[in-house]
């Protein structure tokens, strides 16, 4: 009886083993999961402009020149009406139900610079289209801090101001904002979470996030005063083997940070020829650990392999949802292939989401009075764009103006200037010609941070040497832009040393006396020392004389149909 019962166990024991044996030998031997990401939202919830993009196989576009903020605008080789948050979500679901284990992330900008539905509203609405997505987790980026530290924290926790929310219904973020590199300046304690770790299908997955370390200068005013932003790749890599302990199969950074980049947003052999950047010597510092870098802040759609990690970016505004696929080999745990796909989000080619869709309708209702109101009509529209060869651009040059005329509503002014990167559209964003009504909406898109106005006084020799550092990067080519008022000329010699690269310095055809004392407007990001011209934080005498925005509101409804005549030619290159 005993051996029977024995035989029985074994028996037992044996079959038991057979069918382990058999489970293990069906289970395949990897796993697939997917990082869908964006970046540089900058809450534009509806898209009505034409992106630019470039299809593989086409020829490259000249190399791009990129903006104070590191973004790049380069001429491409078609467009299409892209983007939108009704349609990035239509695309979202399709992508989501073809893939078996996935999750949603950003890095970075998803909220600033924002058009004026989303602006008006304090951002709100953009928060909680991301909730409706299902964002899991975003890196910071320079824009977050764009009214402060404290108020960016107070928003994604939902907190509201005295006078109460903005967008019904709002309750601050689901998702979790990170960064490694953010650290109080009182305690060196991390900002935020410095990582996360999710779970995506079978495996956990960690990610990082961070954020340029260049944000103070971007940043207007003390908004990050109490935090120090140290090197991303120091900062990153420090958190490696504590995430490794953790058992986690992968590790992705998110980083607002990036590379300029003239080729195709897709590029099937991920050699990206041409790219360059601070994200590249970043990745190249990088633990060999982080298989995947999802990128922003230079606006640039790429999927590209950097020493054999995927590093991706999904251009901005919505116009591109990156898709990225890793493969964990099951016995390791750890990744052994990665592929991505920039997917274009073409309005001619996607229905738009009704759940999606019915948020930006809300946001367009609650605030179409204020964006439809008329301001003037003008004969053709003013670009951000310099064009071949030049420094001016025609809006540029008009904001200069603007802050000039208004200063000079309320006391002396002499001259003024305007950062490239604070102009965010062109009047009126999308193609036209021939005249065009401009509404208070179209202004907002413009300018869109509700700067101050700031009159200050700089010598001769000062205004001179806050001119050379346009070029303080280092790059004769490329510099940081300052348009300039009416009045204002200067020629510039890129073959010049630093100091004498701007040369025939005049205001009014008479040449600046470095001795003398001159009236400067700015905006109060510049005054702030922003971008690097930390000449303007030299300047003495200070007001603040209005808002940025009111200047250009009423110098387009005082000049109207003249602005066509703007002159473009106030700075002129020497060769």
């Amino acid at each position: 009886m005993v051996k029977l019962k024995l035989l029985s166990s074994a028996l037992v024991l044996s079959l038991l083993s057979a069918c382990a044996t058999h489970q293990v030998a069906d289970k395949p031997a990897t796993t697939d999961i997917t990082i869908f990401s964006l970046n540089d939202f900058h809450g534009n919830l509806q898209a009505d402009k034409p992106v630019p993009y470039m299809l593989p196989g086409l020829p490259a576009a000249p190399a791009a020149t990129p903006d104070q903020h590191g973004h790049v605008h380069p001429g491409q080789a078609l467009s299409t009406p892209a983007g939108g948050y009704a349609y990035l979500a239509s695309m979202l679901k399709q992508r989501r139900a073809a893939v078996s284990a996935s999750i949603l992330v950003g890095a970075g900008d998803l909220i600033g610079a924002s058009p004026v539905g989303s602006a008006m509203l304090r951002d709100e609405p953009v928060i909680e289209a991301f909730n409706q997505l299902g964002l899991s987790v975003t890196s910071l980026g320079n824009h977050e801090f764009d009214a402060g530290a404290a108020t960016f924290l107070g928003k994604i926790k939902g907190e509201c101001p005295a006078s109460g929310c903005l967008f019904p219904g709002f309750h601050g973020a689901n998702y979790d904002y990170i960064a490694a590199n953010v650290v109080n300046q009182s305690d060196a304690q991390t900002w935020l979470k410095p990582y996360v770790i999710r779970q995506v299908g079978e495996v956990k997955v960690a990610f990082i996030g961070a954020v340029t370390v260049d944000t103070p200068n971007l940043v207007a005013g003390d908004g990050v005063k109490p935090l120090r932003f140290e090197d991303e790749a120091t900062a990153i890599n420090r958190y490696v083997p504590e995430i490794q302990r953790q058992g986690v199969a992968a590790i992705v950074l998110l980083i607002h940070e990036g590379a300029s980049y003239a080729g195709a947003a897709n590029d099937p052999s991920y050699a990206c020829a041409g790219l360059q950047g601070p994200i590249v010597a970043i990745s190249n510092k990088l633990d060999q650990a982080i298989s995947l870098v999802v990128s922003g802040h230079t606006h640039q759609g790429y999927t590209c392999k950097i020493d054999g990690r995927m590093v991706v970016q999904a251009r901005s505004y919505g116009a591109y949802l990156t898709e990225t696929t890793l493969t964990i080999e099951r016995s390791s745990n750890r990744v052994i292939k990665a592929v991505a796909t920039n997917h274009l989000i073409d309005q001619g080619k996607l229905s738009a989401d009704p759940q999606a869709q019915q948020l930006v309708a809300q946001v367009a209702t609650l605030t179409a009075a204020v964006r439809s109101r008329p301001v003037a009509t003008l004969a053709a529209p003013l670009t951000r764009s310099s064009g071949s060869g030049r420094f001016d651009s025609s809006l540029g040059n008009v904001i200069a103006d603007a802050q000039l005329y208004f200063a000079r509503a309320s006391g002396a002014a002499d001259l003024s200037f305007m950062n490239a990167g604070g102009i965010r559209n062109d009047l009126p964003t999308g193609r036209q010609s021939g005249p065009v009504e401009i509404n208070y909406g179209d202004i907002y898109a413009v300018q869109p941070f509700g700067n101050n106005l700031v009159r200050m006084q700089l010598s001769g020799a000062q205004i001179l040497a806050l001119l050379q550092q346009q070029w303080q990067g280092g790059n004769a080519e490329n510099p940081k832009k300052l348009f300039v008022s009416d009045g204002l000329s200067y020629r510039w010699n890129p073959a010049a040393g630093l100091a004498q690269r701007v040369q025939e310095l005049r205001l009014h055809g008479v040449p600046l006396q470095p001795e003398k004392i001159y009236q400067v407007v700015v905006n109060s990001f510049l005054a702030d020392g922003g971008d690097g011209f930390t000449v303007f934080k030299q300047g003495s005498e200070r007001q603040l004389i209005g808002r940025d925005l009111d200047a250009f509101e009423t110098y387009v409804k005082a000049q109207g149909a003249a602005l066509a005549n703007v002159n473009t030619d106030r700075v002129r290159r020497t060769d």
